[in-house]
């Protein structure tokens, strides 16, 4: 039988679950639960692996790329990385990964997956299940039984069996996204189901598709491969054809049209964790009901959700509050209201604050970043470089490096020199440079950048692993 390959989409920024999901480090990155869990991404990696997969494709954003690799790393697995220059929605995403499959076998089955959702249950031996139907042309969406009447997800309703195919069910129509008494309706049908984002698929069936229902968009995703360039981080689609392809996910472009389209149920706990509620709903609550995460104190709580980063929280005669405490920002909403928390992270992106961007500290293999102070042209990181290991800094006009605790071996151009404490010197700005660590301890240096023309290269995101 053929063999499945996953398509993990990487997508989106998840500004519903600011502030650990900024635009520089979404939500499919960080962790679902406590400290030592898996992000999103991985466990959607890892959900789709071993009998009956191929190694997947994960198509993602170009500036997410290290971030991508860094986590599948730490899970010991590999991928194909298709790079997109800008977001155009799911469907050029499928499209790029269907043409890249298609061009070394057109039969090749597709498998799309969210990397952000989470599900619990046996997944896999009901998408195997079904395999042989996407094998014979029909496109797989898989719907879940839905547990209440919710407004922000789409459904689909059963048409009836499909009867060469015992597992799946005609598909009556998609509805999206309907106003509470529709939804409600829909429930109590009991013919209806949450659209899951996940379907199956061959690459050759998409393509035939996309060339019947949108034609232009396929020109311009095939323009976009043929232009595209190898990095070190993946496949970099060619930016001026891609932005010409329409903006739309693939359930509205080819799903909601096509007569290939088929349903299969799906019995598992599935949650798009759209929201801190969702969140909360998702975690292992202690016998008061409360979630806690990180180091917290929690005294006469209840039903409450507590995370913390890095210091002690405590909270007194709370309940029903949700609170999530990062290095550089505070959110604290009320159960039931966490929705409105996306009006929070567009304002700050309105008011360009840093905060909607990036965390101010930036972990990595070799250790990590810390944003001490940030002006128009000017930037000053701790850097914090782990025992034995090597980070790369790429070129930028106007860095210096100051050596605040323990000693680096500095490699700088041609040069190499070892820095103690209170050392500084001037970054290249020609080619890289990196900051080694020899000794047995964690070192700290300050990275100085005063770029007077521009805006500063932000370091987290020209910093390299190396070692």
């Amino acid at each position: 039988m053929t063999q499945i390959t996953p398509l993990i989409i990487c997508g989106g920024n998840g500004t519903r679950l600011w502030p650990i999901s900024r635009t520089q480090s979404p939500k499919q990155f960080q962790k679902v639960g406590g400290a030592a869990s898996l992000s999103f991404f991985q466990s959607a990696v890892e959900r789709h692996s071993g009998d009956g997969f191929n190694t997947p494709v994960i198509v993602s954003s170009s500036k997410h790329g290290r971030t991508l690799h860094r986590q599948l790393r730490q899970i010991g697995r590999g991928a194909e990385v298709i790079l997109e220059p800008m977001g155009r929605n799911t469907g050029p995403a499928v499209l790029s990964a269907a043409l890249t499959l298609a061009a070394r076998d057109p039969e090749a089955l597709m498998l799309v997956v969210p990397a952000d959702h989470v599900i619990e249950g046996d997944i896999n031996t009901t998408i195997r299940s079904v395999r042989q139907g996407a094998a014979e042309g029909y496109i797989i969406t898989f719907g879940i039984k839905p547990r209440y009447a919710e407004t922000g997800f789409g459904y689909i309703t059963d048409g009836g069996p499909i009867i060469s195919h015992p597992n799946l069910r005609e598909v009556e129509r998609f509805v999206e996204k309907p106003p509470t008494r529709k939804a409600r309706l829909l429930v109590e049908s009991d013919i209806a189901y949450w659209a899951s984002g996940i379907s199956m698929f061959k690459a050759a069936t998409i393509i035939e598709e996309y060339a019947r229902y949108d034609p232009k968009t396929l020109d311009h995703v095939v323009h976009a491969l043929s232009g595209a360039t190898e990095t070190p981080e993946g496949l970099l689609l060619d930016g001026t054809a891609f932005e010409q392809a329409d903006n739309e996910a693939t359930e509205k472009a080819i799903f909601e049209q096509t007569a290939r389209i088929a349903l299969c149920p799906l019995d598992v706990e599935w949650s798009d964790v759209g929201s801190w509620t969702a969140m909360y709903g998702i975690s292992d609550s202690d016998d008061r009901g409360n979630v806690i995460q990180g180091d917290v104190i929690a005294v006469e709580t209840r039903n409450c959700m507590i995370r913390s980063d890095t210091r002690l929280v405590t909270c007194v005669g709370l309940e029903d509050i949700i609170v999530v405490d990062t290095p550089d920002a505070l959110l604290v909403t009320k159960v039931g209201h966490c929705q409105s928390v996306k009006k929070v992270a567009e304002h700050l992106k309105s008011s360009e604050r840093i905060e909607a961007d990036r965390h101010q500290r930036s972990d990595f293999e070799w250790g990590s970043i810390r944003q001490m102070v940030a002006r128009d042209h000017m930037t000053m990181c701790l850097v914090t470089v782990k025992p034995g290991a090597t980070m790369r800094l790429d070129p930028a006009p106007g860095r210096e490096a100051i050596v605040a605790a323990g000693a680096v071996l500095l490699t700088n151009g041609r040069t190499q020199a070892r820095l103690g404490e209170g050392d500084r010197q001037e970054l290249c700005d020609a080619t890289p440079s990196t900051l080694s660590n020899p000794g047995s301890e964690p070192v700290e240096v300050m990275v100085l950048t005063i770029a007077l023309q521009s805006a500063p290269q932000d370091l987290a995101s020209s910093a390299r692993y190396a070692s």
